[in-house]
């Protein structure tokens, strides 16, 4: 990982340069980030740390295509492998979402829809990217679910129906449907116990070990970093004040 890119001679997982973002409010525009410069290679688990407010969703947002609608990258790049994420219109961008860069949000109820199965949920971001069947779409759901823990013969149950810690691992089984190149965790253990999330944390390690996907992972525990990342990116109010490895 480096602060910028200039000096890497392969194409790096991802690639962030000089992004700044604000929000409009009533009092005015307000900067959320200024001048980000970071880059991730392949492989990578990468740590975002720093106290509330200073960034790190909105970083993870405006790298997903997903800000809000006041809202803005004032400038920079973020270019996924040789693809200027930034310069994509909306429909090319959703595209990328899911098949090329995935994220696991706070809440998994908040990302899973409650009136339908979790199973379809699933199908249905992998088949609006990819012309598979129905039958081959649920194969591969039930493949998911038993790669992250989940009995595959629960694919037709509802969120409801699943612990916090089970509804979690059903939202990292849709992050990794598409086989993305990197996926985004926002604090994916923020409501969970903590005997839960060392189950799901090592999960993910696991999965990120065997599938080999750049991993940014955002939290406040310093020594959920120390054991589940290689690398650390230290953000205060909107900037970043450190980066380096973790051991």
């Amino acid at each position: 990982m480096n602060q910028s890119s200039t000096n890497i001679q392969s194409s790096p997982a991802l690639s962030v340069e000089h992004l700044s973002v604000e929000y409009a409010t009533d009092s005015g525009p307000a900067e959320a980030l200024k001048d980000i410069c970071f880059t991730i290679e392949n492989n990578q688990r990468v740590g975002l740390v720093g106290e509330s407010g200073c960034g790190k969703s909105t970083l993870l947002k405006a790298i997903m295509g997903v800000l809000p609608t006041n809202g803005t990258v004032k400038s920079g790049q973020i270019r996924l492998k040789d693809t200027d994420l930034l310069s994509l219109d909306e429909n090319s961008r959703r595209k990328t979402r899911w098949r090329d860069i995935s994220m696991i949000t706070q809440s998994a109820l908040n990302a899973l829809n409650p009136v339908h199965r979790v199973g379809d949920q699933i199908m249905e971001v992998i088949r609006a990217h990819q012309p598979v069947s129905r039958k081959d779409a649920r194969t591969r759901v039930q493949e998911l679910f038993t790669l992250v823990g989940v009995d595959p013969g629960r694919t037709g149950d509802y969120p409801h129906q699943f612990s916090g810690g089970m509804r979690q691992r059903v939202v990292i089984a849709m992050a990794l449907a598409l086989e993305p190149q990197i996926i985004l965790a926002d604090e994916p253990t923020t409501a969970l116990d903590v005997i839960v999330q060392d189950q799901i944390f090592t999960r993910i390690r696991e999965l990120q070990e065997k599938l080999s996907f750049a991993l940014i992972l955002v939290t406040h525990d310093l020594s959920l970093v120390a054991e589940n990342c290689t690398h650390m990116i230290v953000m205060y109010a909107g900037v970043i004040v450190e980066m380096g490895l973790t051991r």
